[in-house]
């Protein structure tokens, strides 16, 4: 998948996305509550559009800084029609899992009849993961204006920069 990011003069922790997901491209206003680590931390509102290069192109005639590009590969399970589970691999990252739900009740039952750990979780951005997972300090991973597959060893020169 493809995306540019988009900051926006709303809210601390909010941007808007125009993601390319193969099968659809969706544009997404995204405001994460940077206070509260839980499931209901991120709010966001999306819809199907036709044209990725249009909509990157309305967003920057109207001035909006384009934050970043990323590149990313997922393959999506769909579940009852109640839940995906996502695979996804980011640049740098080993394999991860997320999930996306209509409530928290869908997400426990699920994440109970697969085994997933729900104590283990980590809800908000994926830059989270390459903290955690790469001592990558949140904010630089997050000011990085490519992340590709392309450019890893641009992400591996900001390792261990947790302070």
């Amino acid at each position: 998948m493809k995306r540019v990011v988009f900051e926006t003069n709303t809210w601390v922790g909010s941007y808007l996305r125009v993601r390319d997901e193969w099968e659809k491209i969706t544009c997404t206003y995204k405001e994460e509550e940077i206070w509260n680590d839980s499931i209901t931390s991120i709010k966001e509102l999306e819809t199907e559009i036709k044209d990725f290069n249009i909509m990157v192109n309305i967003f920057k005639k109207l001035w909006l800084e384009q934050k970043s590009y990323q590149e990313t590969y997922r393959e999506i399970w769909k579940i009852n029609n109640e839940i995906e589970i996502m695979i996804n691999l980011w640049p740098g990252l080993n394999l991860y899992v997320e999930k996306e739900w209509k409530n928290e009740y869908v997400v426990r039952k699920y994440s109970e009849l697969l085994w997933f750990d729900y104590s283990k979780w980590i809800f908000g951005s994926s830059f989270k993961i390459y903290e955690l997972e790469l001592g990558i300090d949140f904010e630089k991973i997050n000011n990085l204006e490519q992340i590709t597959f392309n450019n890893i060893e641009e992400i591996k020169n900001l390792w261990g920069t947790v302070q």
